[in-house]
C-alpha cells in the first residue's frame, strides 16, 4: 500500500509537472509575437511619422511653388513643359492647360533659345548651368527680361530625367542698370565737353584774339584806304568768331541733352530757305542761345525765322542775307538782306502781320526798316523772363 501510495505520489507529480512543462514553448511564442507586433506597430509609426514630414514638405514646396511670382516649370528630357506654376501663367500669360506639352522654345526668340540650349549642354556635360540673363516673350509677343536658371532632375539612380527652370522678372533691375549705365555715359560726356570748353578758351579764342590784335597793329601802316577797309572786315570777322566761341563754350557747359538743338534748328532752317532763296543765308549766334529759351519760345523763334526767309524769298529779290541770334536780357532775331528794299505801294502783308502778333504774345515787340545802303533788316524781340535767365547761371 505503501509503495502504491508512492508510485501514485509519484506518478501524481509527474502528472502534475508535465503541463507546466507543456505550457512553456507556447508563452515564449506569444512574447515573441508580442515583441513583433510591438516593433511593427513602432515602425509603422515612425513611417507614418516620415510620410507625414515628407509631406508637409511636399505641401510646403507646392505653397511656394504656387505663391511664388517667379516663373516655375518643369521639362522632360526633350524640353517640352511638364508643369506650370501661376508666377508664370502671369509673367508670360499662358495658362497651364495650353501650355503643358508645349516646347519651351515657344516663349523663346532664336537668341533666347540658343542661350537656353547652350545651359541645358552644360548640365548634360558638367552636370549644372550658371545662371543667365535672357529676354523671354509673352503671349501679345513682347518681350520680358528675366534671370533664367536651369537645374537637372535626377531619379533615384541619378539618371536625368528633365530639367527645372525658374525665370525671375528682372525688367525694373534692368532699367535701374540702364539708367545708371546712362548717367555714368551723360557724366563722361560732360567731362569731355568741360575739357573741350576750356581747349576753346585757353587756346583757340587766345589765338584768334591774338591774330586780331596783330592785324589792328598791320592797319595802322597800311596807307589804302581800300587794303585798311578789307582788314578791318577780317577784324570784325574775328570778332565775331570770338563771340560765336564764347557762346559755343557756354553751351558746353549746359546738360548734353539741351546742347545745340536750337542752333540745329536754325541752321535746318537757313539750310531749307536755300532752295528758294538760291543761296544760302549767313547764320550767326551771339549769348547762349540754347540754355536760355524754353521750348515755347525756341518753336515761336523758329517759326519767325521761317517767316521771315520766306518772305525775303518772295519780295526782296536779295543775292545775300544774314541771320543773327542774339540771347541775353532779351531775344533778338535779325535777317538782313540786300534786297530791293520795302516796297511803299505794299501797305499790307499777312506774313508780317503775323510776326508782329507772334512777338507781341510773348510780350515783344517787331518792325521792318530800310538799310541805307539798300534792302531791309528785320528785328524780331522778345524779352526773357527772370526763370529762363536763372536757367543759364
Amino acid at each position: 500500500m505503501g509503495d502504491l501510495h508512492g508510485s501514485a505520489t509519484a506518478d501524481g507529480a509527474d502528472d502534475t509537472a508535465a503541463p507546466q512543462t507543456e505550457l512553456e514553448p507556447s508563452a515564449l511564442l506569444v512574447d515573441e509575437l508580442r515583441q513583433e507586433l510591438d516593433d511593427t506597430n513602432r515602425g509603422l509609426i515612425a513611417l507614418h511619422t516620415e510620410l507625414e514630414t515628407a509631406r508637409l514638405s511636399e505641401a510646403r514646396l507646392a505653397a511656394i511653388v504656387a505663391s511664388s511670382d517667379d516663373a516655375m516649370m518643369s521639362l522632360d528630357p526633350g524640353r517640352l513643359i511638364e508643369t506650370w506654376n501661376p508666377g508664370a501663367e502671369r509673367l508670360f500669360g499662358h495658362t497651364e492647360q495650353n501650355i503643358i506639352g508645349q516646347a519651351i522654345d515657344g516663349l523663346m526668340s532664336d537668341a533666347a533659345c540658343v542661350a537656353f540650349l547652350a545651359a541645358v549642354e552644360q548640365i548634360r556635360s558638367r552636370g549644372h548651368a550658371d545662371s543667365y540673363q535672357s529676354r523671354w516673350r509673352r503671349t501679345d509677343r513682347t518681350e520680358v527680361d528675366v534671370a533664367v536658371t536651369v537645374s537637372p532632375m535626377r531619379d533615384a539612380d541619378g539618371a536625368l530625367i528633365g530639367f527645372a527652370t525658374v525665370a525671375r522678372d528682372i525688367t525694373h533691375q534692368v532699367a535701374a542698370q540702364a539708367e545708371l549705365a546712362a548717367a555714368r555715359a551723360d557724366r563722361e560726356v560732360m567731362a569731355e565737353r568741360d575739357r573741350i570748353a576750356r581747349d576753346l578758351h585757353d587756346m583757340v579764342i587766345q589765338r584768334v584774339f591774338g591774330a586780331g590784335l596783330a592785324l589792328q597793329s598791320v592797319t595802322a601802316r597800311i596807307t589804302r584806304p581800300d587794303s585798311a577797309a578789307r582788314i578791318h572786315t577780317v577784324i570784325e570777322e574775328l570778332d565775331a568768331t570770338i563771340r560765336e566761341l564764347r557762346g559755343t563754350i557756354f553751351e558746353l557747359g549746359q546738360p548734353a541733352q539741351k546742347a545745340a538743338s536750337l542752333r540745329a534748328q536754325v541752321l535746318d532752317e537757313a539750310a531749307t530757305a536755300q532752295g528758294r532763296l538760291g543761296f544760302a543765308p549767313a547764320v550767326v549766334f551771339d549769348g547762349p542761345v540754347d540754355a536760355a529759351l524754353p521750348d515755347t519760345t525756341a518753336s515761336h523763334l523758329l517759326a519767325a525765322l521761317r517767316e521771315a526767309l520766306s518772305n525775303v524769298a518772295r519780295h526782296a529779290h536779295a543775292s545775300t542775307v544774314r541771320v543773327a541770334v542774339h540771347a541775353g536780357d532779351e531775344l533778338l532775331l535779325e535777317v538782313t538782306d540786300n534786297g530791293r528794299g520795302i516796297d511803299p505801294a505794299v501797305t499790307r502783308s499777312s506774313g508780317l502781320t503775323n510776326l508782329r502778333r507772334r512777338a507781341e504774345k510773348l510780350g515783344g515787340t517787331f518792325e521792318v526798316v530800310g538799310r541805307p545802303e539798300g534792302g531791309t533788316c528785320l528785328c524780331w524781340r522778345i524779352p526773357l523772363t527772370a526763370e529762363s535767365r536763372a536757367r543759364t547761371s
